[in-house]
């Protein structure tokens, strides 16, 4: 089989792993989802030798990983993350015709090449230096040990699931946010449980925002994509993320602005957009075509629509929301 994924369009990803200890706090283990999962198993001969496919109900695997636990655990782990998918969005399990595709690689160096043949020698996502991306609805990966590699894949394939659900592009802001909000787990023995708020990195990031002066305020942080603050320093990077994590922890704690954003989501799986906005046919496709301008254009008018329209109270709200998580109040 050819190992090489569809060549389309690199979508943006964080691949800044949130490393959550394995070993559960206190004395009793927490209730989880199983990393056991049925799957069907065939060889997969590859350029730099023998691997293993593994088909289960919502993926199909190719890894040539050399750790017995990753290549036992990851489809289950996949499959547990699919059903948080469906729990952080309020989108039904909608069966596939195929399942998505992973790549697991052993190594950097074989990462590496597959990238190359896909992309050409020069292209920018040979810089990324922990974990992988996702391309246009195909993640490819390299085991970077540890459960790093598991939350990179959580963060990763919920941006394959939007690929494959939705037919409207989100704003960057709950894309991204919703994807660092699915790195954070906890694995115990053969079960994961999905911790949300257990993400230290995000949370270190989070205070230095608030402390240092790097707090967006809502309409700019809802304005801005990752673009905006790649190349800005590495503490505006992580800051951003940062918060787009917590406002979507914050809209994900209010019953209502929760509603909102399941509504949203709907919408944006059954291509209403341009209905919710008040826009002619194929106006958003055309701004699409733009690129960044996309972002910046539909994303305070749609979370008007569908969150609140008085930005200035919640803008309030988040910031207290922010400031408890990250103990400075």
């Amino acid at each position: 089989m050819d190992m090489k994924p569809h060549p389309r369009v690199i979508v943006p990803a964080v691949l800044i792993a949130a490393v959550v200890g394995c070993e559960p706090r206190g004395s009793q283990p927490p209730a989880g989802q199983s990393l056991l999962t049925e799957v069907q198993r065939r060889r997969w001969q590859t350029p730099h030798g023998a691997g293993v496919a593994l088909r289960s109900a919502h993926y199909e695997i190719f890894s040539t990983a050399d750790r017995p636990a990753l290549r036992r655990y990851l489809p289950g782990f996949m499959e547990a993350t699919h059903k948080r998918y469906l729990a952080l969005t309020g989108l039904p399990d909608t069966p596939r015709a195929e399942p998505m595709a992973i790549y697991m690689l052993a190594g950097r160096r074989e990462w590496a090449a597959l990238t190359r043949d896909v992309f050409g020698p020069k292209t920018p996502a040979l810089h990324i230096e922990a974990g992988g991306y996702c391309h246009e609805g195909v993640c490819v990966f390299w085991d970077i040990g540890g459960t790093a590699t598991l939350s990179v894949a959580a963060h990763e394939g919920l941006h394959q699931f939007f690929h494959h659900r939705l037919r409207e592009q989100l704003p960057m802001w709950l894309e991204e946010g919703l994807c660092v909000l699915a790195e954070g787990h906890r694995v115990d023995g053969q079960a994961v449980r999905f911790t949300p708020s257990e993400n230290p990195q995000r949370f270190t990031a989070l205070r230095s925002a608030l402390v240092n002066q790097h707090w967006l305020a809502l309409p700019d942080l809802l304005e801005t994509d990752a673009g905006d603050v790649v190349g800005r320093g590495t503490q505006r990077a992580v800051a951003w993320y940062a918060q787009v994590w917590a406002l979507a922890r914050f809209i994900q704690s209010h019953p209502r602005y929760r509603a909102g954003l399941h509504r949203l989501l709907s919408d944006a799986a059954a291509g209403r957009f341009a209905d919710a906005l008040g826009l002619p046919a194929g106006a958003l496709t055309k701004l699409r075509r733009r690129g960044r301008a996309y972002n910046r254009t539909v994303s305070v008018p749609l979370f008007e629509h569908y969150i609140s329209d008085d930005l200035d109270t919640v803008a309030a709200e988040y910031r207290a929301y922010a400031e408890r998580i990250a103990d400075l109040r």
